[in-house]
C-alpha cells in the first residue's frame, strides 16, 4: 500500500466535472430520449471501470452497479483471483434522464483516489474517472447510436 496524499480541492479531479456536464448535456438534447442508448453507455462505463478497479479480495470489483433514474439496472460480481461481470438485474423504463455508475464499498473512494497506492494483483487508481475522461465521445456516441427516431 502506498502513502496517502493529500490533494488540493479540485486538483486531480479538475475537468471532470466539465465531461460530465457535457455528456448530461448531450442527452438532455436528445429530443426522444434514448434508454438503450443511455444503457449501453452505462455498461460500457462500468464494464471499462470493474476491469480497471484494483484486486485484492474481489470485492471492489464485485460492488459495481449501474442504476437508471434511480432504480437498480446492473449489479457485479468478482472473485478473488480478478476474474468479474456483470448482471443485469432490473428492466429498462421506456424514457430515461439519469443514470449512475457507482462502487459501493467503505474503501472504493480511498483506492480511486490515492495514486501511490501499489495493486500487485492488478488495477489502478482512478479507475471509473479515466475511463469517463478518456471515452468522452465515445459514450456520446453509444447514447447517440441507441437513439429511437419518432
Amino acid at each position: 500500500m502506498g502513502v496517502k496524499i493529500n490533494f488540493a480541492e479540485g486538483e486531480y479531479l479538475k475537468g471532470l466535472d466539465e465531461i460530465v456536464e457535457n455528456i448530461q448535456s448531450e442527452v438532455d438534447k436528445l429530443e426522444s430520449k434514448s434508454t438503450q442508448g443511455l444503457a449501453d453507455a452505462l455498461l460500457f462505463v462500468a464494464t471499462e471501470s470493474q476491469q480497471r478497479a484494483p484486486v485484492d479480495t474481489g470485492e471492489l470489483r464485485g460492488s459495481v452497479q449501474v442504476d437508471i433514474d434511480g432504480d437498480r439496472y446492473i449489479e457485479g460480481w468478482a472473485s478473488e483471483n480478478g476474474s468479474c461481470g456483470l448482471n443485469v438485474v432490473g428492466s429498462l423504463p421506456d424514457k430515461a434522464k439519469k443514470g449512475t455508475v457507482s462502487f459501493n464499498t467503505k474503501y472504493a473512494a480511498q483506492q480511486h483516489e490515492q495514486i501511490n497506492y501499489s495493486h500487485p494483483k492488478g488495477g489502478q487508481a482512478k479507475y471509473l474517472e479515466s475511463v469517463i475522461v478518456e471515452n468522452q465521445d465515445r459514450i456520446l456516441k453509444l447514447i447517440a447510436d441507441g437513439k429511437v427516431e419518432d
